[in-house]
């Protein structure tokens, strides 16, 4: 057998056994296939693939220069690969930074083992994007990550990079999206393939209709990234039912699937299932217990069952080990605000926007902790900034009509509150109680404060049909008759209300009102209108309501 049989049968084996990922195998062979082509830079590539694969960055790296391959396109890249992997960021960015961008010239075919500068093209502005990300310089991170989808529309970790770590709203995610579709490289059955399933990633919350499957790819229809799509999509139209049983039909199929998971934990703790998520936090802290998702999931166990030290402990350690986890800082400071601790709940939010440049709900929370310790204009200022990064986000249009309410702007209140009732209406969101029910009572109590008591009580009546257990209902219905004359109607909410909230001081003084009213009939009702704005019943929603993952997560 001649040399260059041998070499081809050795070179054989290395990729078979590099394949197999026995690495000690290929690592002794590649070195054997190296002495016998006398230093091939395939043979050379091959070896320090098989290094990288093994963890051996910095053995990697001087076998690279060993061979005098570090001036190489490919061969730069790869040092620089490994640098990133060793945590060593500045190394890699010096590294990148001596790498000359491909000529627009023709461009040359790729030797057989080598990848061309082209073909790399993509793959070295994801890595730049991820040093840049790694040194916390994320606007000129957004640009390498936007660039590498530009030379690669298939590059999906670009694309997820952008999307999940919030570089941009929702608006300019979709132009990023047609940008990169726009490729002339791409046929229109291809764009359209990426246009959907990269559509399914971005903020659902920017746009929460239906998206259906196009005709050409309806075998992707039970893809586990389309179901994990749709679960995330009913999770924000706060459908946590619906998504629920979604993840669980996605976990059959993938039990560690990620992004499942943070939407599934996200349902769990809706759900109130503490249970499931207590079994679904203790595995997941077995299995990957340096992942953020793992020490996520235990923090919102924590917050289900209102340990909140304890939950703020893992979420800290989440945020830690992902400092752009969207759920995780948001969580974290729910966990703060829980017990009222709101200069910290403040600290974290903030931190939160400055991270999360592209994403509204920390800007929604920095504005509802300054409206719970009455600072309406500065709340004003935030939720406003909310608002133009989701303008379609029925829970920022429903705190701006609760903060226009507390501050006696009623017509801004309507406004607004009415608008929140039409995005939920036309998103498709599911009427629960605990999320729906304050939207309600806020919007009748603005109309009853505005004399339009018919309309105030429609809305105090789907309130009731939502939470039977809520005293506020009760309470508005009965100030909404008694300001209508019915006497006998008030004086029944009122028990009703005192029967769920016993000893309430308004319920009370307004149950007095109206049974002098029945004792006087002969007399006004109404003598004292001006008094119609005394004990208003202004319900914030929920504090911990918006835990959705923010795609996720």
């Amino acid at each position: 057998m001649s040399s260059s049989e041998i070499l081809k049968t050795v070179r054989k084996k290395v990729t078979i056994e590099t394949a197999k990922h026995q690495f000690t195998n290929a690592l002794f062979w590649g070195d054997k296939a190296v002495s016998l082509s006398g230093g091939d830079a395939r043979d050379v590539f091959a070896v320090v693939n098989v290094l990288y694969l093994r963890g051996e960055y910095q053995r990697a790296i001087y076998f690279i220069q060993a061979y005098n391959q570090q001036n190489t396109y490919y061969g730069a890249y790869l040092i620089a690969k490994c640098q990133s992997a060793r945590g060593d960021w500045m190394e890699a960015k010096e590294t990148l930074e001596s790498i000359p961008d491909p000529s627009p010239l023709t461009p040359p075919p790729s030797t057989e083992g080598i990848i061309s500068e082209y073909d790399l093209l993509s793959s070295l502005y994801l890595l730049k994007g991820n040093v840049y990300q790694a040194l916390d310089n994320l606007q000129i991170a957004a640009q390498y990550f936007r660039l590498a989808l530009k030379a690669d529309p298939y590059c999906i970790e670009a694309y997820e990079n952008l999307v999940h770590n919030h570089y941009h709203c929702g608006k300019y995610e979709e132009e990023v999206l047609m940008e990169a579709t726009t490729n002339s490289d791409l046929s229109e059955s291809e764009s359209e393939m990426i246009r959907f399933l990269y559509g399914g990633l971005s903020k659902k919350y920017h746009n929460q209709g239906k998206r259906p499957v196009p005709t050409s790819l309806t075998s992707l229809t039970n893809n586990v990234t389309v179901l994990a799509s749709q679960a995330e999509r009913l999770y924000y139209n706060c459908k946590f039912r619906s998504a629920h049983e979604i993840c669980l039909k996605i976990l059959k199929l993938d039990p560690f699937h990620f992004p499942t998971l943070l939407v599934h934990s996200g349902c769990l703790y809706e759900l109130r299932k503490k249970n499931d998520l207590f079994v679904l936090g203790h595995k997941l802290v077995e299995l990957y217990p340096r992942s953020y998702l793992s020490w996520y999931t235990v923090g919102v166990y924590y917050s289900l069952i209102k340990k909140w030290e304890s939950a703020r402990q893992c979420l800290s350690k989440s945020t830690s080990l992902n400092k752009l986890f969207a759920a995780g800082w948001l969580a974290y400071g729910h966990a703060f605000a829980a017990e009222g601790e709101n200069d910290q709940a403040l600290a974290t939010y903030f931190t939160a926007s400055r991270l999360l440049k592209g994403c509204h709900l920390p800007l929604l929370y920095i504005g509802l902790q300054y409206s719970s310790t009455n600072n309406p204009l500065l709340a004003e200022k935030f939720y406003k900034e909310a608002l133009d990064m989701a303008p379609s986000d029925p829970f920022v249009l429903a705190e701006m009509g609760a903060l226009y309410t507390q501050t006696g702007r009623w017509d801004l209140a309507l406004s607004y509150l009415k608008q929140a009732l039409v995005r939920v209406e036309d998103g498709g969101h599911e009427w629960t109680a605990t999320t729906w029910t304050p939207l309600y009572i806020n919007l009748g109590q603005v109309y009853r404060i505005t004399k339009q008591y018919n309309e105030a009580e429609k809305c105090f009546k789907h309130a009731q049909f939502l939470s039977t257990d809520s005293p506020a209902v009760y309470a508005g219905l009965a100030f909404v008759y008694g300001m209508q004359g019915k006497s006998l109607q008030a004086v029944e909410y009122c028990h009703k209300a005192l029967d769920k909230q016993r000893q309430d001081p308004f319920t009370l003084q307004l149950l007095e009102m109206c049974l002098a009213c029945l004792a006087q009939e002969g007399k006004s009702e109404n003598e004292e209108e001006d008094d119609d704005e005394d004990g208003d019943i202004l319900i914030r929603l929920p504090q911990f309501n918006v835990t959705a993952p923010i795609t996720p997560f």
